[in-house]
């Protein structure tokens, strides 16, 4: 029997000390709100629940890696990790997109308009050059205004440069990359909530665990590389 790609992707330390040590509030940036990918997702502009959680890192723990290949590596582990690889997807041999989680590559992102699972779809994409001089994002929709549940994933990368310390003149503060998960989900067809209160705990929960399943991506690779 074959081993599903995303037993591969276990928990590690990794993943749990993203887990417990990720920051989370429950609302996104009205960058995020207002994107043109938000526009795609809730023409309507109904009402949202929206949550986000990051992390930061030291820029040397990164060091080496672009803003390109941070996304790719938190995408494919987002998307090929034991959370969502847990869920079950019906393929359609007749349309052109991914429906393998090994299939999502970790090296590059995927081009806009790329579909993934039949769910979800690549709306937008920006990333910054050269790295740091701003935010680079991507952006994932899902759902359809055929029904009561749709929304946006954005995975973005910020990073912080070194500034002086408060404290002393001569020491610096070291330089942070921030990596986040912002999200929204909508009812495009009725302008009510798309889940019901008790949904909103065990999406947070769910959201932290994707969150660090991407982020085991990204250290792993850096460790095996």
């Amino acid at each position: 029997m074959s081993t599903k790609p995303w037993l591969r992707m276990l928990p590690r330390k990794s993943f749990l000390d993203s887990f417990y040590n990720c920051n989370s509030v429950n609302y996104a940036r009205d960058g995020f709100l207002t994107s043109q990918s938000a526009e795609f997702v809730n023409p309507h502009h109904h009402m949202v629940i929206s949550d986000t959680v990051w992390q930061d890192f030291d820029a040397e723990t990164l060091a080496g890696m672009s803003d390109s290949k941070i996304l790719s590596k938190f995408t494919s582990g987002f998307f090929g990790g034991f959370v969502f690889g847990m869920e079950d997807f019906t393929q359609d041999a007749h349309l052109p997109e991914i429906w393998r989680s090994s299939e999502v590559p970790d090296n590059e992102l995927c081009d806009v308009g790329t579909k993934l699972f039949g769910t979800f779809q690549l709306l937008n994409k920006h990333i910054s050059e050269p790295s740091g001089s701003e935010m680079s994002y991507v952006d994932y929709g899902f759902g359809s205004d055929n029904y009561s549940f749709a929304g946006c994933h954005r995975f973005s990368v910020t990073r912080h440069q070194a500034t002086p310390d408060s404290t002393s003149e001569t020491e610096q503060s070291k330089s942070q990359i921030r990596i986040s998960l912002e999200g929204f989900t909508c009812n495009p067809s009725t302008n009510k909530p798309p889940v019901p209160e008790i949904g909103k705990w065990f999406h947070a929960l769910y959201a932290r665990a994707l969150f660090a399943n991407g982020v085991q991506a990204i250290l792993e690779s850096r460790r095996s590389g």
